[in-house]
């Protein structure tokens, strides 16, 4: 009912900019002045508002797209870790040996964060669109990734991947939004360990430039194609191969991570030579000497 209203709203709004348009060309002096004939008037017209209904039905279906999308992904989003939650919590009310119940309980607590982590990466759109939301002081680069890569110490041993991490020899102090800038650290390095397939490895460097310090990240893993490589950092957007791979992404930890750069005046990027080739993205942030 709802999508007929706005479809009918639209309708007479376009037919009322006909009818406006059609009586301003009409105008004897308005037609003298631009040497239009009678013939003409009404052609503009058509094709003015023409383009104005097209346009609207476009942003239209746009906007109702992107609704459908956002719903599909957050239900399903919140849908799985809540059914493991009540799963776990039946199996928790049976009797239990002690230490299966210990590693209920703490699967429990692990599937909580991971609610609360998609509660805070929804909440993080507006955070992040937010010019006002930042909250810069110096801080040392190098810090910063190894609390990153401490996160998913236990996923690399388990995959069996190599690290290699760079001492991060003669990288400035940078004067940055610790927090936000951590979620774009933590984005990178998770995603570089989950597409990384067992015994991959991950190289992770910084080094500065001029007036500006380049980090990156670089995998063995899934890759990215040509069309990929230019819609990884939009929203809701993940490849066919990556939803397959891990069906509870959501598609917005790229698209936040480059709101955040770009807030920090810096660029963020990607070079793949193609699926299963691997992947290195780029992060580029100013300082002053």
């Amino acid at each position: 009912m709802n999508k007929f209203k706005h479809i009918l709203s639209g309708f007479l709004v376009t037919i009322y900019l006909l009818a406006l348009m059609y009586a301003i060309l009409n105008n004897d002096e308005i037609s003298a002045y631009f040497n239009l004939s009678l013939t003409i008037i009404p052609s503009i017209s058509l094709i003015s508002v023409l383009l104005i209904g097209i346009n609207y039905t476009r942003l239209f279906f746009k906007i109702d797209r992107l609704e459908f999308e956002f719903t599909s992904i957050v239900n399903h989003a919140f849908r799985t870790p809540l059914t493991r939650i009540m799963w776990l919590v039946k199996e928790l009310e049976k009797e239990l040996p002690h230490e299966q119940r210990l590693l209920f309980l703490q699967n429990v607590e692990n599937t909580t964060s991971r609610v609360i982590g998609i509660v805070d990466l929804i909440a993080g759109m507006k955070e992040a669109s937010n010019p006002f939301g930042y909250v810069f002081q110096a801080v040392s680069i190098r810090e910063m990734i190894e609390k990153s890569i401490e996160k998913h110490r236990e996923a690399v041993k388990q995959k069996n991947i190599s690290f290699q991490v760079s001492t991060f020899k003669d990288i400035p102090l940078l004067t940055l939004d610790i927090k936000k800038i951590s979620f774009v650290f933590d984005v990178l390095v998770e995603n570089a360990v989950f597409y990384t397939p067992k015994d991959g490895h991950i190289n992770i460097d910084c080094i500065a430039k001029k007036n500006k310090i380049v980090f990156f990240v670089s995998d063995s893993g899934l890759g990215l194609t040509f069309m990929e490589k230019f819609r990884v950092f939009s929203k809701f957007y993940r490849s066919e191969k990556a939803r397959l791979m891990n069906t509870d992404g959501m598609g917005l930890g790229l698209y936040l991570a480059k709101i955040i750069v770009e807030r920090h005046k810096g660029s963020i990027y990607v070079e793949s030579k193609g699926r299963d080739k691997g992947a290195t993205f780029y992060v580029e942030l100013p300082y002053g000497k």
